[in-house]
């Protein structure tokens, strides 16, 4: 039998897709060889978040605000579960629904409202039959998707649905801290998803003190970020205090991850401090978060209502504890190994 040439070569450009490098641009190439398919005017990649129950956008073009915020809503999810796309791959377009399109609130409210007069969407899953994530596509012409144009998207999707799955590459970039006991997937919005294979933690919540100074110092590349965090208050005086324990801090890695599918990039991780590392006390790994923020030792002797000879005293020690020759390799050294608790460590229980 001989094979339709223009279908080959889309097979063939959407292997070359699949293997290409991890990049946060392959989610446009596929857009530009979907168009190819389906002549859309209208298209919606996204993520799912089970957790915050709603859609994630990875990539949208040619829908109005109005119908990209409600995508992230709720209802959108909902709306996908009554329809069945969180548990088949299969995709659907309007004409293939039992009840007429006019009677689904996503096309009396919004895509007829918007000039849409057919369409397709089809969840997205993993090999171990995850659900990731949708696609939907909207055209102003009812002749499109054909049957034949729905059923070459079908079998696309696996591929797509493996080049955006955050799982593949980051889940692998996780186990870079091989003792990390929790860990999330940061996102441009600001809402962490779940890391498969690591548990959350109360710290990496939404509404928890940590995550706007991960914010702040988190990678958006490539890159590694770590710092201390404080998990159990003890009375500390400046001065030649006991050394940090490993039951007083969590260590806290910020891995970015430039391959990872907008709007992801990158994972902070939790990882327990190690056990007999006792190098520096509570008192200045507070310290030299300030100093690495920019703080004067006079800035520091007034935000912390100390003597500046105290202050004095206390950076010479650090530098001391530390093997270091002087103050700047000092701070280099800490910033490297993550021995600080930073500036803006918020409510959370410092000195």
């Amino acid at each position: 039998m001989t094979r339709n040439p223009s279908l080959s070569k889309i097979f063939h450009e959407a292997a070359a897709i699949a293997a290409s490098p991890v990049g946060a641009d392959r989610p446009a190439q596929w857009m530009s060889l979907l168009r190819r398919v389906v002549p859309y005017d209208a298209a919606w990649l996204s993520l799912a978040d089970e957790r915050s129950h709603r859609f994630v956008e990875v990539l949208c073009t040619g829908y109005p605000g109005r119908i990209r915020d409600y995508f992230g809503t709720r209802a959108s999810m909902e709306q996908a579960e009554q329809a069945g796309l969180t548990e088949s791959p299969v995709p659907q377009c309007a004409r293939d629904h039992p009840m007429p399109a006019v009677e689904y609130p996503i096309w009396s409210e919004y895509y007829l409202p918007a000039g849409f007069h057919e369409g397709l969407a089809v969840g997205l899953f993993s090999q171990d039959r995850r659900h990731i994530g949708m696609l939907a596509l909207c055209t102003e012409d009812a002749g499109h998707p054909t049957d034949g144009e729905r059923d070459l998207i079908g079998l696309l999707t696996p591929r797509i649905a493996a080049t955006i799955d955050p799982l593949r590459s980051l889940s692998v970039l996780a186990r870079v801290v091989h003792d990390a006991v929790a860990g999330v997937v940061l996102t441009h919005t600001g809402d962490p998803f779940p890391l498969c294979g690591l548990p959350g933690h109360p710290l990496l919540t939404v509404g928890s003190p940590l995550l706007p100074v991960i914010d702040e110092l988190a990678p958006r590349t490539e890159g590694s970020v770590s710092f201390l965090w404080p998990v159990r208050q003890r009375r500390t005086e400046f001065g030649r205090d006991a050394p940090a324990t490993a039951d007083e801090f969590l260590r806290v890695v910020l891995l970015g991850c430039a391959a990872a599918p907008a709007p992801l990039f990158g994972l902070a991780l939790l990882a327990p401090l190690p056990d007999g590392w006792g190098v520096l006390n509570r008192c200045e790994l507070v310290l030299l978060g300030l100093l690495l923020a920019g703080w004067t030792d006079e800035r520091v002797a007034v935000g912390l209502d100390l003597p500046l000879s105290l202050v004095a005293e206390t950076v010479a020690r650090t530098v001391v504890a530390l093997g270091a020759p002087d103050r700047h390799v000092a701070l280099l050294r800490a910033a490297r190994r993550g021995w600080f608790v930073p500036h803006r460590a918020g409510s959370a229980p410092l000195i």
